[in-house]
């Protein structure tokens, strides 16, 4: 076999196998869409938060827990919020579209433009 056979199989081996680790790796698939605070994505995240943390959270004020937070940061905490010890919160049982909503509606919360009632 003539090496440029062999040089053109080896290329497309290694090509094959990094595209392979690239997919896995998740470097093809497309980036979250933007958390963006609408007013449609607040009332969901309200609903959100009304059938999912009300319950806990009636007496329990947020506005200054959640106070400055971003939504990309409250999105971090709602998936990792179970692993605080003194949190004592379940994980989260929502969808990640119930999340991203969430999100969006606790940070609306922590700037006032939103109420837990």
């Amino acid at each position: 076999m003539p090496a440029r056979y062999l040089i053109a199989i080896l290329v497309f081996s290694a090509l094959a196998a990094g595209g392979g680790l690239a997919w896995k790796a998740g470097l093809f698939t497309p980036a979250p869409t933007p958390l963006v605070e609408t007013p449609e994505a607040v009332l969901s995240g309200q609903a959100v938060y009304v059938y999912r943390c009300h319950g806990c959270h009636r007496d329990v004020p947020l506005e200054k827990r959640v106070a400055g937070w971003s939504a990309d940061k409250a999105y971090a905490f709602i998936g990792v919020q179970q692993d605080y010890p003194r949190a004592l919160m379940p994980r989260f049982p929502g969808t990640d579209d119930e999340r991203r909503a969430l999100a969006i509606f606790l940070q609306a919360l922590g700037a006032g433009r939103a109420s837990q009632r």
